[in-house]
């Protein structure tokens, strides 16, 4: 008499299942998984934070709308990257006469833009969310200036923002970046190394 095996469903194979479903909580669970990385993915061709936002809360409609089409959350995430591209070549073409984007939508337009072409900016993306998920749990000052930073803003910029001297946004500088290397170094040496792109 043969036994039976049981197995137990994996949490993505539940996570999904909910998904397919219609499971609200589902959706919520795979908008947070990918959020961060696709608008900084978008943001990479189109700089407005505003509109960046806008096309991928886009995609995500969509995405839900063809959510019965996704069985694994590697598809979900390779579909997400090929819709913002999408989304982002649509919204520089409707603009590029006012904006002059050309460069822009002659890279987005490759066919091979999910190949090796564009891994590095993938990569970014996925490399940078992971180091603001780290600046959002830094202590309130440290996080306020390291926000500021990734905005592009300058130490003279951020003192004058904070109402604190320069020196002073300079020792919360580097106290963060200190303590991202440490805490991104338990989980990954590139992603430490990473981490001095924001003490420039």
């Amino acid at each position: 008499m043969q036994a039976q095996v049981y197995r137990m469903e994996s949490d993505e194979e539940l996570l999904i299942k909910g998904f397919q479903g219609g499971d609200p909580q589902a959706l919520k669970r795979i908008f947070l998984l990918y959020w961060n990385t696709q608008v900084f993915f978008a943001r990479r061709f189109i700089p407005e934070s505003d509109i960046s936002e806008d096309i991928v809360s886009e995609v995500f409609l969509k995405l839900w709308d063809r959510r019965t089409g996704f069985s694994s959350l590697p598809a979900i995430r390779s579909w997400l990257y090929l819709a913002v591209r999408n989304a982002c070549v649509d919204h520089l073409r409707k603009n590029k006469r006012v904006r002059g984007y050309h460069k822009e939508i002659a890279y987005l337009e490759k066919d091979d833009i999910m190949e090796d072409a564009s891994l590095n900016e993938v990569v970014r993306a996925e490399l940078v969310a992971k180091v603001m998920e780290g600046i959002d749990l830094l202590p309130n000052q440290y996080k306020k200036v390291m926000h500021l930073a990734t905005q592009g803003m300058g130490t003279e910029e951020i003192a004058r923002e904070m109402n604190l001297s320069p020196k002073i946004v300079r020792n919360y500088k580097a106290r963060a970046i200190n303590i991202l290397k440490k805490d991104l170094l338990d989980k990954s040496p590139f992603l430490a190394l990473f981490t001095l792109l924001f003490s420039k």
